[in-house]
């Protein structure tokens, strides 16, 4: 039977410490909550778009005159869903102009070590280049492997820029975020 003897500072400290600790614990509650609630309400303001095909040419115009696209000759690029920047003329382009595509769910899966350009989908984004994507991190995990020279690019619709999100400590900042008003050099 073991047996602990805790005088009063003992006991304070261990109080803090468990209050502290439930702080924690209910903070990555809070910022799981906050992202659960902030991708309901993007998606339901993406869906509304009426001109995502308009839009979608913008961002890719704007993406195409990066000087990180002229020089990339590996590119992946994700295959758009309802919501999201169309993506196929944009995968022309590149094969036109001799830049090799991957794609996230090629198999075998994209080799990160070989990739110059990553183009990112998301949920919403920041100025500074903070993402918030459908929650289950794939993006998160590859582009953690990826070399430093890579460049990261997420692409949306003006409307899911926002001044701030709820970010964790495994979500990857981007380099650049191309909404098809703007371009926005992360300042990291």
């Amino acid at each position: 039977e073991l047996a602990f003897k805790f005088g009063p500072a003992e006991y304070f400290s261990l109080m803090v410490l468990g209050l502290i600790g439930a702080v924690v614990l209910a903070s990555g509650s809070l910022v799981k909550d906050a992202k659960r609630d902030l991708r309901r309400q993007m998606r339901l303001i993406r869906r509304a778009l009426p001109d995502q095909a308009e839009r979608s040419r913008r961002i890719w115009a704007l993406v195409q005159a990066l000087p990180a696209m002229a020089a990339a000759g590996v590119v992946m690029v994700f295959d758009s869903v309802p919501g999201e920047p169309i993506t196929q003329p944009f995968i022309d382009w590149c094969g036109v102009n001799g830049k090799q595509v991957v794609l996230p769910e090629d198999d075998p899966s994209p080799d990160p070590a070989i990739i110059d350009v990553v183009v990112v989908p998301g949920i919403a984004f920041t100025a500074r280049g903070d993402r918030l994507g459908q929650g289950g991190g794939w993006y998160d995990r590859f582009l953690s492997q990826v070399r430093s020279e890579c460049v990261t690019i997420g692409v949306g619709f003006a409307p899911q820029l926002v001044d701030d999100l709820p970010t964790e400590s495994h979500d990857v900042a981007l380099d650049i975020v191309v909404t098809d008003e703007q371009v926005y050099l992360a300042s990291r």
